[in-house]
């Protein structure tokens, strides 16, 4: 018996369409905008993804803060709810996947991979483990979302993030961004450099002067997620 799908945001589409003009009303400007958009994306799943998208970005990000509840302390910290809500925005990049997230081992045992075994030598597992990435790495996605923005954001990005002594291209400051967000995730580092002021800070052994504020950043996930769901319309 085939599975059933979940499209529980499509099926209370009229709720879920309000949450989305709510959050991406600076893109639309009217509802009959984005509704006409929505309209003709191409099939349920990704309609489904959509609204869920959109609705999640609302209350994560848009209008959602990190508020705290602690004697000695302010109720809303900006350096937390800026980490909170960069946390969210990376993770809603990842979840625009196409296709199912796969671990390295299942990677490699799909009859679609066709891996022949045994595999040689460490020259060949590495081969295999740079396609891996390419098509299931999140920070390839991260990359892949950037590079999608047009040229005058992608230009905003640039003249507001500097890695001393790297290429400023957008794959490597998409990499430094996706940075911050590992940092946090396996080390608990905070994101304490999107205040819209100039920081300074180290990426390796590099500096890092950095001018983005989180609202900079809500820009351009508002215009790759409309870009994103634009290539499957009808």
């Amino acid at each position: 018996m085939p599975k059933l799908k979940d499209h529980r945001y499509l099926s209370a589409k009229d709720k879920f369409l309000e949450y989305s003009f709510q959050a991406l009303k600076d893109q639309f400007g009217t509802k009959d905008k984005l509704i006409s958009f929505f309209e003709k994306i191409e099939n349920d799943d990704q309609k489904n993804l959509f609204l869920k998208t959109a609705s999640y970005y609302l209350f994560l990000v848009k209008n959602g803060d990190w508020l705290v509840d602690v004697t000695g302390s302010d109720k809303r910290e900006d350096y937390l709810t800026d980490t909170y809500k960069y946390m969210a925005i990376f993770s809603l990049i990842e979840s625009l996947r196409d296709k199912k997230f796969l671990d390295f081992y299942s990677f490699l045992v799909s009859r679609r991979t066709k891996v022949e075994f045994p595999i040689n030598d460490k020259k060949e597992l590495d081969q295999w483990y740079r396609k891996y990435k390419q098509e299931y790495g999140s920070i390839h996605k991260s990359i892949q979302f950037f590079k999608s923005l047009n040229v005058q954001r992608k230009a905003d990005l640039i003249n507001n993030l500097e890695v001393k002594n790297a290429k400023p291209t957008i794959e490597n400051l998409s990499k430094y961004l996706y940075n911050l967000r590992s940092k946090f995730v396996h080390e608990a580092e905070l994101v304490v450099n999107m205040s819209g002021r100039t920081t300074l800070s180290r990426y390796g052994t590099k500096l890092v002067i950095c001018k983005l504020s989180l609202r900079k950043l809500m820009e351009f996930f508002e215009e790759g997620l409309i870009i994103y769901f634009d290539c499957k319309r009808t």
